[in-house]
């Protein structure tokens, strides 16, 4: 009676909804609402160009940038100068990103101006460095404003982007609140490219965005399954791959760029990847312990996980020193010179750059190091990636994290020269192989697994996911017969 009571009162406050057993917060309702709407309304639109052209101008791009595209490369192209709406979708090693370079070049060609983003910070310098064209984060394109607890953009359907393309990379990652925000802020004639690796895992916020998408059936989707010729050497792609498909990776071929250690025991495995990281790596290959090593792990209170190798890790590759500054904060001890991650959205954080420029937000994710520790006041001073300093007092330290290790999770959208993974028994819906894959596929150059060879196995055949409540496939269903309505009273 009293939950009866409690919902009833929140229905009538708006500040839930509730239909078909479902009860959503009132901003989830409405985001999935009309980001099914928008999605469809775009879907209609179709450039005027002949396919004899379209064709024509790839074939010219492919001349230009010096490559041959597949035939599944070839029509994601096609069908990105067509339509207006469009997702790419492919793991690693299947060109995602040349694919993106070939289409900013054509619609660059045709005098379109092309907004290129991504959700994070670390994946937006990735495609920005490797596209050579500046990516902006969604929140950064859409112009956040601040002020306030929630995000609000200065780009909407009052302010439109001025954009006639927006190619969204790593996809999987947007969450529904996200896309609902890029969706209001896209002019009803542009075209919306979203590329991204649908086995991935989902978005830390709420929905299943991108594979929701994909399954509805109802927007133009490109799959490509095709491993280029180039990254068809690397075992991490060859693995990556297996493991998606349920077969176990290849585990004993040497001097390649994956490699297996066999641990039994938790004390054996820490112990070989803190070697890995202060001595093995850094002599033999020449990688920077902070910089360039990234571990990762499958749960945070393991006797492998994060909490117990962050500890053991800091203490061996930035130790106490008399000279160093610390600041206790509950169970941390932050150090300068300390490898630090955002682990909450803060809007409202000032941050300025070497350059001068100055702004405000840092995101889930983000990680940086510790540039200096005020003795006086304990406030800490962080540089992060994209060279943005921020300083961090006391209220707001509960969102900083010493991340020399980090979880699966907290690595989407980034990418890392060497990933190494303890693989030790853990909660058995972390021990899965969406998870086991997202971690493979952060790795840039190496792959090191430490562990037990069960835990390998567990998790390539362990198919069960945490699951997602959403209904943006159902709205997109539901929605479609509804566009010529949804076009005279939202746009």
């Amino acid at each position: 009676f009293l939950i009866e009571n409690s919902i009833t009162s929140m229905m009538l406050d708006s500040s839930i909804y509730v239909f078909s057993q479902k009860v959503y917060l009132h901003s989830f309702y409405h985001a999935e609402l009309y980001t099914a709407k928008k999605l469809l309304s775009l879907n209609e639109n179709k450039s005027k160009l002949s396919s004899k052209k379209i064709n024509q101008m790839i074939d010219e791009a492919e001349e230009n940038e010096g490559i041959n595209l597949s035939q599944k490369q070839r029509s994601a192209v096609f069908e990105a100068i067509k339509s207006g709406c469009l997702v790419i979708t492919g793991g690693p090693g299947t060109g995602k990103t040349t694919i993106i370079k070939i289409i900013i070049s054509i619609f660059e060609k045709l005098g379109k101006k092309v907004a290129l983003t991504a959700p994070t910070g670390r994946a937006a310098k990735r495609i920005t460095e490797m596209c050579q064209k500046e990516a902006k984060t969604i929140h950064r394109l859409l112009e956040m404003e601040f002020g306030g607890d929630n995000q609000k953009f200065s780009k909407n359907e009052s302010s439109p982007l001025d954009a006639d393309v927006v190619i969204v990379d790593e996809a999987s990652m947007v969450d529904i609140l996200l896309m609902d925000a890029l969706l209001h802020a896209l002019k009803r004639d542009s075209s919306l490219i979203l590329v991204g690796d649908s086995d991935q895992l989902p978005s830390v916020g709420a929905g299943n965005v991108l594979s929701d998408i994909i399954n509805s059936d109802l927007i133009n989707t490109v799959r490509l399954d095709e491993i280029y010729r180039q990254a068809q050497e690397s075992l991490i792609i060859i693995n990556a791959h297996r493991v998606n498909r349920g077969q176990i990776p290849q585990l004993d071929i040497k001097d390649k760029d994956f490699f297996f250690i066999r641990r039994q025991d938790s004390d054996s495995i820490i112990k070989t990847i803190t070697d890995l990281c202060k001595w093995r790596l850094p002599q033999t290959y020449g990688y920077d312990p902070l910089y360039d090593i990234q571990v990762l792990c499958p749960s945070r209170k393991s006797p492998c996980g994060v909490y117990t190798l962050n500890k053991i890790l800091q203490d061996s590759l930035n130790p106490a020193d008399e000279g160093k500054i610390e600041k206790k904060f509950r169970d941390a001890n932050f150090r300068v010179g300390d490898k630090v991650m955002q682990i909450r959205n803060n809007y409202n954080l000032p941050w300025v750059k070497n350059n001068g420029e100055e702004g405000m937000g840092v995101y889930n994710g983000d990680i940086g190091f510790i540039k200096s520790i005020d003795k006086y006041t304990g406030g800490i001073t962080v540089v992060f990636d994209d060279e943005r300093s921020c300083v961090y007092d006391g209220a707001i330290l509960d969102e900083l994290e010493i991340s020399y290790a980090i979880t699966v999770h907290k690595s989407q959208g980034s990418e890392f020269p060497v990933v190494i993974m303890p693989l030790y028994p853990c909660a058995p819906m972390l021990m899965n192989r969406n998870l086991f894959y997202t971690a493979i596929t952060r790795a840039k150059n190496m792959v090191i697994l430490v562990g037990r060879e069960d835990c390998v196995v567990k998790m390539v055949e362990n198919k069960n996911q945490i699951l997602r409540y959403s209904s943006l496939k159902e709205s997109l269903e539901n929605a479609k017969d509804e566009i010529s309505l949804f076009k005279r009273v939202y746009l």
